[in-house]
């Protein structure tokens, strides 16, 4: 069973079946959808894949966290750390609803995922990708100190490469 991670401000909870309604629905924002597939999927077979991920426990390595204020709870998305499809790598990955976009939810919730990544369950190294036109989420990645390794096929598409090694995190 994941821990439940605090921060300053937030609370990082291992999701459950009841975190799937309000993750469809911020799927289906096709903000929210934009940079991951191009276009929001179908809502009963996006559901049924939730479903089926939180009841088997996916990912085995790393782990999904709901994202809510510290002070009050309410779905503000996920954090998480999980395979990198055919890679052998951990990604650290990432989705909020629109209204906690720019008020440093991802980045903070991204430290304490990689904190506990490398200190706790011992990943080295930890990398993410993100789409080329996704300059938001770049900043994330480039505040949490992953640093840029071109570019690599996954997902379908070509996406920026970033690469975090355990040392150069300080951990």
């Amino acid at each position: 069973m994941l821990p439940t991670l605090l921060t300053a401000r937030l609370k990082l909870r291992p999701r459950t079946l009841d975190d799937v309604e309000a993750n469809l629905a911020m799927d289906l924002d096709p903000r929210v959808f934009r940079y991951i597939r191009g276009e929001a999927p179908d809502a009963e077979t996006h559901r049924a894949d939730l479903r089926r991920r939180i009841e088997q426990g996916w990912p085995e390595t790393g782990g999904i966290w709901v994202v809510e204020w510290r002070d009050r709870p309410g779905f503000l998305g996920w954090c998480g750390l999980f395979p990198l499809e055919d890679s052998g790598l951990i990604e650290i990955g990432y989705r909020y609803v629109n209204a906690a976009w720019g008020r440093g939810v991802a980045s903070e919730a991204g430290r304490a995922v990689l904190e506990h990544g490398f200190r706790v369950l011992g990943l080295d190294p930890i990398v993410a990708v993100v789409h080329p036109d996704n300059l938001a989420s770049q900043r994330v990645i480039a505040k949490l100190g992953l640093h840029p390794r071109g570019t690599a096929f996954h997902y379908g598409r070509e996406l920026r490469f970033y690469r975090l090694d355990a040392n150069d995190a300080g951990l």
